[in-house]
């Protein structure tokens, strides 16, 4: 509790492969945000640069009332094109996390959900250009949508931080 409100307990993750160009867009918003986050905000939010951690990050799907998840995506929109939306309402099927080497987003979720964790996840995803070996570069629609959704996540904690 504070100020007689319940606090809830929100987490933001940065996912992606920071070697491989654009798709390390997710690191790059959480990166981007840290510094500019109000000491307020950074007390009640838990900011997660995620990387590739694969199953090391269902912790925090444990820990949480909300998750927001921020990742690449490949659904050959235009690349930098922002989308936001809810795990079940398309399945997460075109995230970039997705690979055979560690465990993705729909993985984490569905293994949360049998341990009984089930918070309130929303993804924001960025669709990629260039996801060749290039570290730490995206390209330059890609990394424009980096403020954009920094921007995104910031509203949304402004609305969550107290029920």
């Amino acid at each position: 509790m504070r100020n007689g409100k319940q606090v809830l307990k929100i987490t933001v993750i940065g996912i992606g492969n920071t070697l491989m160009g654009d798709d390390g867009v997710g690191v790059a918003v959480v990166q981007n945000l840290l510094p500019i986050i109000s000491t307020d905000m950074l007390d009640s939010v838990n900011f997660v640069i995620g990387g590739t951690a694969g199953i090391g990050l269902l912790k925090h799907f444990r820990e949480s009332d909300i998750v927001i998840v921020v990742d690449a995506i490949d659904v050959r929109a235009a690349p930098g094109t922002v989308f936001r939306f809810a795990p079940d309402e398309v399945g997460l099927v075109h995230l970039r996390s997705n690979n055979i080497h560690g465990m993705g987003v729909p993985q984490l979720i569905a293994n949360s959900r049998l341990v009984g964790a089930n918070p309130e996840t929303i993804v924001f995803a960025i669709q990629v250009g260039d996801v060749r070996p290039n570290d730490g570069t995206l390209t330059s629609p890609v990394k424009a949508a980096v403020e954009q959704v920094g921007e995104l996540v910031v509203e949304e904690l402004q609305g969550m931080v107290y029920l």
